[in-house]
């Protein structure tokens, strides 16, 4: 394969093939899930704390099973686990389709679809990325995750356009089912898959499952790399990511935007990490993988910042675009980072740390809906953003051995 068409050598593996589109459809699902409970949970409660709030629990599972995913993931072959994950989130959606088909949809039963959903996710995703080396091998890693990403920006653009364009044309009816179609979609790809893959070594018990918690996390403290890209991730989640949440409220509130507005401005943030892939795929030959991390989240942050002040529709469009930008290498950074650096043994502690620390997101969360009931959501936003920029920027230049390596040579 010449080189100009190197990256795409993941795709001649057909299990790889599979799982890149089960992912594409589960991405899509994803943020199309973002838009119309977001659009649907304003419309029911009129508040930005109940709106945040469903962001919340869509991901506070993070936070109490980050720990033990890898003492889960490790017990069980990864497609199983998978595909588990996918039918439970497809049989979520076909009830909210029947509720609100027959008039009884409330914000508890989108809240309690989140929170299953949140709790299936911090299994699923971390066996999705563990699955990936099996499948490529360690040295295509970063080709497969700059695919992935390649297929998630794809989705990040066509899965809120899609949702703001059923909201605005056939209403809530519609991006349910469409939701639900989406999930049964993932559930037949993931059944074709026939890898048996599996962690090297099974877990034990309880005890053991706690031990080998307390191993992982000193193991990710003794490794700069990984341990960097964890209290990036943390930051991340914690101050610039909430604002994800608040999006509708922006939209509607801010801007003077309805569903397709909406959409449009989810789809932007798409638009810019799908052409930071490019760049950041550029950038490999003269910069590390740690700094194109670091400087992608601080990107990104300056990004929401901007966004967080602009009072323009189109110029809040063209700053969602820019953070895009940067959030292109901290996706694909954040995976490649870990996968990469930690061992065999090690990998699904390893993944699970990332879990853990994207759990901190829930309580970013609560800050940010809580706050902006009292600030607005503009103040509150640039406020937690800001602090996101500096502690990403403390972290890049003061943790010994993390972004040492700077330029390539």
């Amino acid at each position: 394969m010449s080189q100009r068409w190197e990256g795409l050598a993941p795709l001649k593996n057909r299990e790889f093939l599979l799982l890149w589109l089960a992912n594409g459809l589960w991405w899509q699902a994803m943020w199309t899930e973002q838009v119309v409970f977001g659009w649907l949970a304003l419309e029911l409660t009129d508040s930005a704390w109940w709106v945040a709030l469903l962001g919340f629990f869509r991901s506070i599972p993070l936070l109490f099973l980050g720990p033990f995913s890898a003492a889960i993931t490790d017990r069980f072959d990864r497609r199983s686990l998978i595909l588990g994950a996918q039918m439970g989130s497809t049989a979520g959606y076909g009830l909210l389709v029947l509720l609100a088909w027959q008039g009884h949809l409330e914000y508890w039963h989108l809240a309690l679809v989140a929170l299953t959903n949140g709790a299936g996710w911090a299994v699923d995703w971390p066996t999705r990325r563990a699955l990936v080396p099996d499948l490529v091998g360690k040295t295509r890693v970063v080709e497969a995750m700059m695919l992935e990403n390649i297929i998630q920006g794809l989705t990040r653009i066509l899965g809120p356009l899609g949702a703001g364009s059923l909201l605005a044309v056939i209403g809530i009816q519609g991006g349910l089912v469409a939701l639900a179609c989406l999930g049964g979609l993932g559930v037949l790809l993931v059944t074709a898959m026939q890898t048996s893959s599996r962690a090297p070594v099974a877990p034990g018990g309880l005890r053991s499952s706690w031990a080998q918690i307390g191993e992982g996390l000193g193991y990710v403290r003794r490794q700069p790399r990984i341990f960097g890209v964890v209290l990036i991730t943390a930051i991340m989640n914690s101050w610039a990511f909430p604002f994800q949440g608040l999006l509708p409220v922006f939209a509607r509130d801010v801007l003077g935007q309805g569903p397709m507005g909406l959409g449009l401005l989810a789809a932007a943030n798409g638009v810019g990490t799908l052409v930071g892939l490019l760049a950041v795929n550029q950038s490999r030959r003269w910069w590390s993988n740690e700094w194109l991390f670091g400087g992608g989240s601080a990107l990104a942050c300056a990004g929401i910042v901007g966004f967080s002040c602009s009072s323009s529709f189109y110029l809040s469009l063209a700053l969602l675009v820019l953070s895009g930008l940067g959030q292109a290498g901290f996706s694909v950074m954040q995976s490649a980072i870990t996968l990469v650096e930690a061992t065999d043994e090690m990998r699904s502690r390893a993944m699970g740390a990332v879990v853990l620390a994207i759990g901190t997101g829930p309580l970013g969360r609560l800050q940010s809906g809580a706050m902006a009931a009292s600030w607005g959501a503009p103040l509150v936003v640039g406020v937690m953003t800001v602090g996101a920029l500096l502690a990403t920027a403390g972290t890049l230049a003061l943790l010994p051995g993390f972004a040492a390596r700077g330029r390539r040579h």
